[in-house]
């Protein structure tokens, strides 16, 4: 499936220059540069982002981490690529940031008797494993083939994560947490989450995914 999309308009890889895209906000530019960013991650060439350019992006993505890109993700909607791939970006970081916690919330909800969104009985994955997928796939060492399972292993985990009764769909509750974004402070916002992720995977499974 990875193959050369159409052109959209040409995306600038500087670090610099996105964060001054983003002060800027220039709502064109930036969905331009989220656009080509995410796509190129996964291994799609445009008119911007060729075989070696893809290589460059990967291999930045691969020494300083993949918040070098995912800043330029965080406002695109919730139905694109780069607003998918946000949300994983969301889900991993609290994941390795806060291990402890995360890892009791997910043993917690996987003993609920019921998890919304997931018919009963629900087979609960390792969630170090869907984690490390997550990661594959925003260091660029997966392709967009990859991208509807993990979406809607996500999703699943997200669920799982609400089910808890001590946390009742909550994320992220302080304002000041590094973390605390339009996605993971709105009411439910687990369960919101894995509903878009879960949406995301079935345009991704198609090809229709923009």
């Amino acid at each position: 499936m990875s193959q050369a999309r159409t052109p959209r308009r040409p995306a600038i890889l500087d670090a610099a220059r996105a964060e001054a895209i983003i002060g800027d906000e220039d709502p064109a530019e930036l969905s331009a540069v989220a656009h080509s960013t995410a796509w190129a991650l996964l291994g799609v060439e445009d008119d911007t982002f060729g075989e070696a350019e893809i290589a460059r992006l990967r291999e930045v993505v691969r020494s300083q981490g993949v918040d070098v890109v995912a800043h330029v993700w965080s406002r695109s909607p919730e139905f694109t690529l780069p607003g998918a791939l946000w949300r994983l970006y969301l889900l991993a970081a609290w994941y390795h940031r806060h291990p402890a916690d995360v890892q009791s919330r997910y043993d917690e909800g996987s003993q609920s008797a019921h998890i919304p969104g997931l018919e009963a009985p629900v087979a609960v994955r390792f969630l170090e494993s869907v984690i490390d997928e997550v990661d594959a796939l925003l260091r660029g060492d997966l392709s967009d083939d990859d991208l509807d399972w993990i979406l809607s292993a996500a999703a699943r985990v997200l669920r799982v994560l609400a089910a808890g009764h001590s946390h009742s769909g909550r994320w992220i509750v302080d304002p000041s947490d590094a973390l605390a974004y339009p996605v993971t402070t709105r009411i439910q916002a687990l369960v919101r989450t894995a509903d878009e992720l879960d949406a995301a995977a079935r345009e991704a499974e198609v090809g229709t995914l923009n």
